[in-house]
């Protein structure tokens, strides 16, 4: 259980691209990670991510991350940093943050 927590904490990865497409919206893209159930997409308007302003989305998926992030507000900038989970006996453990990279939103 142990080495499970320790070589995710070391498992990174970077953030493919971060864009706006539309208005309202962002696509986070990031390649796939061997023997990871998921990912989690943290975005916020704020550099630091603070609680108050900060989102977080998982998606299940083992593929190549592709999520289009909706009900943003346009023309804004936003701060998008992405981490990989796996589960062990039905406990998550999630690798460390990808640097962040902003995108601000078309208007």
């Amino acid at each position: 259980n142990s080495t499970v927590v320790k070589t995710l904490k070391k498992k990174t990865f970077k953030i493919s691209s971060v864009k706006s497409s539309r208005k309202k919206s962002i696509v986070v893209k990031a390649p796939a990670q061997k023997q990871m159930k998921g990912y989690q997409i943290q975005y916020s308007t704020s550099k630091s991510f603070s609680k108050k302003s900060t989102k977080t989305v998982k998606i299940a998926t083992t593929k190549n991350l592709n999520k289009t992030i909706k009900g943003l507000k346009s023309g804004k900038k936003y701060y998008v940093r992405v981490r990989a989970y796996k589960t062990y006996n039905d406990a998550k453990f999630y690798g460390a943050w990808s640097k962040a990279k902003a995108v601000t939103t078309k208007k």
